[in-house]
């Protein structure tokens, strides 16, 4: 209680009455500093969740622009892709016809194919129906190369895509089904080469999906046979390795379009390098084992995709931080254009599930010569991914493949690097014996080296087959190894004929190849003609410096065989126009094409490396590279007249 005065009117004057006392103790300090400090704390809680919220929503909306942009055509997203509308207005026109080929093509050459690869109880297997329906496949997109490719041939990258009304059936083992539903997307690679100076201008076409093509089906008329588990999954691994084999690289679909062409540059063209992938570690993946049941950690592992070559790394249990240090290695056919796809893993009992991927151009790759990075996983949370790639250039010099093989040995892996890769052509074999009296056979080859065997498709009742299939392998030890080759019939299994090529006696041949030579598979007394191109080629490092020039750079510019196609210089004429230099004629300063007798021999050319200390892009070094080869001529001329 507390006193005040207060004034008594009756009595004229103040008296002190008592009243309620006012507490001013901490208490009535306490709380309103406890209600601010909790209206600013939640005022700044749902701040940073709102702020949260806003930032979740524009990650979600980005992942959906870029979700679309993947789904938009070529032509849009790219401005050197073309739109080609008028392509698909002719391949509607052509359906019909392309339809009616692709069941003759089906029947000859796919069908015998998977009977090969099927078990014996399905090698009844046939299609009952082949209806390719009115929907025609489109493309997106058109690219032609202009730069960076060779005079001799048109390179164009096209986006196919198929969503039509195809329909098959097919019978086995008294069961039949069918494939609707069809949907298939990818990148395809058109190579027209060699061009020549007379009609169809086009010595032959060769094509091949640069990646897998995205592939989908359904199954109609199995009942509840499609929910047999692993049956969808064995369908598309049958169906991927078929697509594979034919059609992605280094797989082509070869067709010649001239006589007289060497069909050998067409079906068996060299690649442009071997990448080798070194998968380090990962860090901070997503924990995909997470459950009600039981809670661990994923299980990862890294698939490897270059082409239509498929490398896997070991699983590491219950780690979100893996550590592999695995090598690999690919062969590059075109690396303008192909990718390195990784593709993380946990793997489970049943469906693996993905903990994320990334996309490495082949050609920076190709450019760089090494890149060692963190990569951060796409299509996940976070994850990040340590990888070490190197390119290797190809060498027909015996003397690199000795040096590679001594580099090679020193490198402790867990699985150790080649210093070479043999590329092997089987063109054709003829006259060869039957395997039975009267019975014509099916034969196809197996070719190995090592433990590592490979196999052409069957040709079906002929004793001329004409194979064109070409192999490569790593060679580990090219001085011990020989190259086995031996002909079967796939009816009887009984061998038809075998060879055998050592790789020591291919090393001393002219840039370590045989070149559509004739060999003879040996069958007892009876001898088969059959034949091989053959290629041994070292895995080589070669570091480009602006401030040297390598090796095929001078050869080309000793030997007048730069083709390389470009916006080149054009040389002025005295009434002011303009005249293209063709390259291969532009070596000489005083116009005229270098002689043979001009070209620079090893010494020469060792002594041109040694001279390049600057870079050729200037005007001066350009100067200094004439007089170069000015000084050469001289010092060629004095010994000639010297030796008179």
């Amino acid at each position: 209680m507390s006193t005040r005065p207060n004034y008594d009117h009756h009595n004229s004057r103040y008296q002190v009455v008592e009243g309620p006392t006012l507490d001013m103790g901490i208490n009535n300090y306490l709380v309103p500093i406890l209600g601010n400090a909790i209206v600013a704390t939640l005022t700044f809680y749902l701040g940073a969740k709102g702020l949260l919220a806003l930032r979740a929503t524009a990650t979600r909306e980005r992942e959906v622009i870029m979700t679309m942009m993947h789904e938009l055509p070529a032509w849009v997203q790219f401005p050197d892709t073309e739109r080609v509308e008028w392509i698909n207005k002719v391949i509607a026109q052509l359906w019909p016809y392309i339809s009616e080929y692709g069941r003759t093509f089906m029947t000859d050459l796919i069908i015998p194919q998977v009977k090969a690869q099927m078990p014996a109880p399905f090698k009844n297997f046939k299609f009952t129906k082949m209806d390719m329906g009115d929907i025609p496949c489109r493309v997106g997109g058109i690219k032609v190369y202009t730069t960076n490719v060779g005079r001799d041939r048109i390179i164009i990258d096209m986006d196919i895509a198929y969503a039509g009304d195809a329909d098959f059936s097919v019978s086995c083992c008294g069961f039949s089904g069918g494939m609707n539903n069809i949907q298939f997307s990818g990148k395809l690679r058109c190579v027209c080469k060699p061009l020549i100076p007379m009609p169809p201008m086009i010595g032959g076409v060769s094509g091949s999906f640069l990646e897998m093509p995205k592939f989908d089906f359904n199954l109609t008329g199995m009942g509840e046979f499609v929910e047999l588990p692993g049956l969808m999954n064995a369908i598309r691994s049958v169906i991927d390795s078929q697509v594979a084999a034919m059609a992605v690289l280094p797989n082509e679909i070869v067709v010649p379009l001239a006589p007289n062409v060497d069909v050998t540059q067409l079906y068996f063209p060299e690649p442009d390098g071997v990448v080798r992938i070194k998968i380090i570690e990962a860090k901070n993946l997503e924990n995909k084992d997470i459950s009600f049941i039981r809670k661990g950690k994923s299980d990862p592992y890294a698939e490897i995709q270059v082409g239509s070559q498929f490398l896997k790394t070991r699983t590491i249990d219950n780690d979100l931080n893996p550590i592999w240090n695995e090598y690999f290695e690919a062969v590059v056919d075109q690396a303008n254009g192909q990718k390195l796809r990784i593709e993380v893993f946990d793997e489970d009992q049943g469906k693996d599930e993905e903990l994320g991927r990334l996309c490495i151009d082949l050609k920076d790759i190709q450019q760089e010569q090494v890149i060692d990075n963190w990569y951060p996983l796409e299509g996940c949370k976070h994850g990040d991914l340590h990888v070490k790639t190197t390119w290797m250039n190809l060498s027909s010099n015996p003397g690199d493949l000795r040096l590679e093989e001594k580099d090679a040995e020193w490198m402790q892996t867990n699985t150790p690097m080649h210093p070479a890769l043999l590329m092997v052509y089987i063109d054709s074999v003829s006259d060869l014996p039957y395997p039975k009296s009267r019975l014509e056979p099916s034969p196809f080859m197996e070719v190995k080296l090592g433990k590592e065997a490979q196999r052409t498709p069957v040709k079906v009742k002929t004793v001329n087959p004409l194979f064109q299939s070409k192999f490569l392998f790593f060679v580990r030890h090219p001085e011990g190894q020989d190259l086995s080759i031996e002909a079967f019939d796939d009816n009887t299994k009984r061998p038809l004929g075998a060879i055998s090529i050592s790789m020591k006696a291919l090393m001393h041949e002219p840039k370590m190849e045989f070149y559509q030579q004739t060999f003879f598979l040996s069958h007892g007394v009876h001898q088969s003609p059959i034949v091989l191109t053959i290629k041994l080629r070292a895995l080589i490092r070669r570091h480009h410096r602006a401030d040297s020039i390598d090796d095929s750079t001078l050869a080309s510019y000793a030997n007048a065989q730069y083709i390389e196609r470009k916006d080149g210089p054009a040389n002025g004429l005295n009434n002011g126009d303009t005249v293209a230099v063709e390259p291969a004629k532009a070596v000489n300063k005083n116009g005229g094409i270098l002689d043979p007798e001009n070209r620079l021999n090893v010494e020469n050319i060792n002594m041109l490396r040694s001279d390049s200390n600057a870079s050729l892009g200037s005007k001066s070094n350009s100067s200094r590279l004439g007089r170069i080869f000015g000084g050469v001529r001289r010092r060629n001329a004095n010994k000639q007249e010297s030796f008179k």
